[in-house]
């Protein structure tokens, strides 16, 4: 699956903002050991951005399954798209009735 997949299949689900999900996400992303980290909702999905204290794959592949691990609904996929100064995830979560969230998640 690519980037556009991903995004195609968002717009057949119901990803509007949901507080719970903001909420939870800044919570976790509060008890991680990252310089900081910022979410904001804009256009169907949250916009994730957050700053390593060392900027490395392996750090943002750990903090990344522990999100989805903490976070998703019953059906989940995601893609990575990796550049010289972040790490970047697109990931979309669902639930059986059509309810899903969209994450850009970026690793700085």
């Amino acid at each position: 699956m690519d980037k556009d997949t991903l995004l195609e299949l968002s717009k057949k689900l119901n990803t509007e903002y949901e507080i719970g999900i903001w909420s939870e996400t800044t919570d976790f992303f509060e008890r991680q050991d990252i310089v900081n980290s910022s979410v904001k909702y804009s256009e169907g999905q949250y916009n994730i951005v957050i700053k390593l204290k060392e900027f490395n794959l392996s750090a943002a592949k750990t903090i990344f399954a522990s999100l989805v691990r903490f976070i998703e609904y019953k059906s989940t996929f995601y893609v990575r798209e990796d550049t010289e100064s972040s790490f970047e995830y697109y990931l979309l979560s669902s639930t059986d009735n059509k309810k899903a969230f969209l994450f850009h998640v970026v690793f700085q």
